[in-house]
């Protein structure tokens, strides 16, 4: 058999993610149960995943010239979520400032309000045990999931308005490693993809 002249098989088109993936919080499995979490709230433009990874080359006399199998060491590793939230609730705007949230006194606004102020110091109570994009495979009924640990808003602020429109932020949550992880030198962050059957 020969080369073909393009990479489309029977299987291809099962193996796309397709549409605007979902953002969920605190995501757990239970065999009784399946995945559950809880909404993120609406996005706008899709959410985006990315995974950086950084590596070097270990330098050794005699290798400069070009690069050598086996010799290689990952340097340094990220993964983020980006999410264009246009559901803005006092919640969304708390965690983009990592603030705090309080109803407002009698002397700052009248009830029913919250103030929300940016935090000096961040503390463990901060992070959110975990972010997980929920997206769709086109040849399967499984999500594909991809969860980080430990996640936390780390752009800040921008909220821009215009007519004949809606209010859309940006936010960008980072995995954080746990000491435990640490120690077993694993990242925090994984993906579930599912097994298409076979045709």
């Amino acid at each position: 058999m020969g080369l073909k002249k393009t990479g489309y098989t029977q299987k291809t088109s099962e193996s796309y993610i397709i549409n605007a993936a979902t953002v969920y919080t605190g995501v757990t499995f239970a065999a009784e149960t399946g995945f559950t979490g809880t909404l993120h709230g609406a996005t706008s433009g899709g959410v985006t995943l990315t995974i950086e990874q950084a590596y070097r080359d270990v330098e050794v006399d005699g290798t400069t010239h070009m690069k050598v199998k086996g010799n290689k060491v990952l340097a340094s590793a990220n993964a983020t979520v980006t999410a264009n939230m246009k559901e803005l609730t006092a919640e969304t705007i708390r965690q983009s400032l990592n603030g705090s949230m309080l109803d407002a006194t009698t002397e700052e606004a009248p009830s029913g309000y919250k103030v929300i102020r940016t935090k000096r110091f961040v503390e463990d109570a901060d992070y959110i045990d975990n972010i997980a994009v929920v997206g769709k495979l086109s040849g399967s009924n499984d999500p594909v999931i991809a969860i980080l640990d430990n996640a936390f808003c780390t752009n800040g602020l921008e909220l821009g308005t215009e007519d004949d429109g809606e209010a859309v932020v940006e936010q960008v949550y980072e995995a954080h490693a746990s000491q435990d992880q640490l120690e077993a030198d694993e990242y925090p962050w994984k993906i579930l993809y599912p097994t298409v059957a076979a045709s």
